[in-house]
């Protein structure tokens, strides 16, 4: 793998930083995407991984200088991502389906140890550039989404999920996250319809990514080896509000408004939760939620509140033990 460390000084982009099928993440809320096909549930994992010897299906230990892999490390929430990160010094490798670097002075924060970025090709519409992007890592965070100028819904949203869940299983990643959206799973819902008007399908895909990653999981990871899904309510390029104003939830009945700066908190701290694996949740502002539709209770019973991030991810269901509502 080409990886390219950040210089000590400013960085200047090496090329423009325009949106990209990882670089829009927010957008597919208000943005119209390219038409798309939508295809049937991927092959049996089973049949996906035969190189893989049983003995060597075992998670090692990553050092304690191993990289969080960002994907849509361009976008607004992957770009706030590796903001997040790198301010608690973390080792960061941004990824993106083309070469590019932030410029220090615009996009990372005061002060950051630039020694700690690096930076690879990943295009997560394309299998073989992810296993040797994210080798190595100690966590991959895929904050990738189409737009109407990038890749569209079902190469990158489900597809693209797909192709890094191998990659991560492969690769032995003791955590992958996804980032995905609250209500994907009520389609008579405002706020999945609204979204499939503006983004022609995108919902249902998001999900079907989902569901592909889930069975992959399953299936063929090992121990150790493990999953977030994470579903943010309508994202806002608001402050934020910290971990005392979030709530998280399961059955994806209750939906909010929620800041991009919150989603990439939750999903840094996530990564590290015990908690957090294995596990689909939402999250949104809690003086923003309301039930996704009229009918629906205005409490799911699986509301989740806590003053520090490590208590907020306590009492999460595993996906083996929740039955999708």
């Amino acid at each position: 793998m080409a990886t390219r460390h950040a210089s000590s000084t400013t960085a200047s982009p090496s090329s423009p930083i325009t949106s990209s099928p990882e670089a829009s993440d927010g957008s597919t809320r208000r943005e119209l995407l390219e038409s798309y096909g939508r295809l049937g549930v991927g092959l049996g994992a089973s049949a996906l991984f035969p190189w893989i010897p049983s003995s060597a299906l075992a998670a090692s230990r990553p050092s304690s200088d191993a990289p969080v892999a960002v994907l849509g490390a361009r976008g607004k929430t992957g770009r706030l991502i590796v903001q997040q990160l790198l301010a608690e010094g973390k080792h960061v490798r941004a990824l993106s389906y083309q070469p590019f670097e932030y410029d220090a002075k615009k996009d990372l924060p005061v002060n950051v140890d630039l020694s700690l970025l690096s930076y690879a090709i990943g295009d997560v519409t394309k299998y073989d550039t992810l296993p040797d992007a994210i080798r190595g890592s100690s966590a991959v965070i895929f904050a990738s989404s189409a737009s109407k100028k990038g890749g569209n819904a079902q190469a990158v949203d489900c597809d693209g999920v797909e192709n890094i869940a191998r990659a991560a299983i492969s690769e032995k990643i003791p955590r992958l996250l996804v980032i995905s959206s609250g209500a994907v799973t009520k389609p008579d819902s405002f706020g999945y319809k609204v979204t499939n008007m503006f983004a022609r399908g995108i919902m249902g895909l998001k999900l079907e990514g989902e569901d592909r990653l889930r069975a992959l999981y399953r299936s063929s990871a090992p121990a150790g080896v493990t999953y977030t899904v994470l579903r943010p309510g309508g994202l806002s390029n608001d402050k934020g509000l910290g971990v005392n104003g979030l709530e998280l939830n399961q059955k994806d009945t209750i939906i909010g408004e929620i800041s991009r700066n919150d989603v990439a908190a939750v999903a840094v701290h996530a990564i590290t939760a015990p908690e957090a694996a294995d596990v689909t949740f939402e999250v949104y502002e809690i003086g923003r939620r309301t039930p996704l539709q009229p009918e629906f209770p205005k409490e799911s019973g699986m509301e989740r509140r806590a003053e520090k991030w490590e208590d907020i991810f306590k009492g999460l269901v595993k996906d083996q033990d929740l039955q999708r509502a």
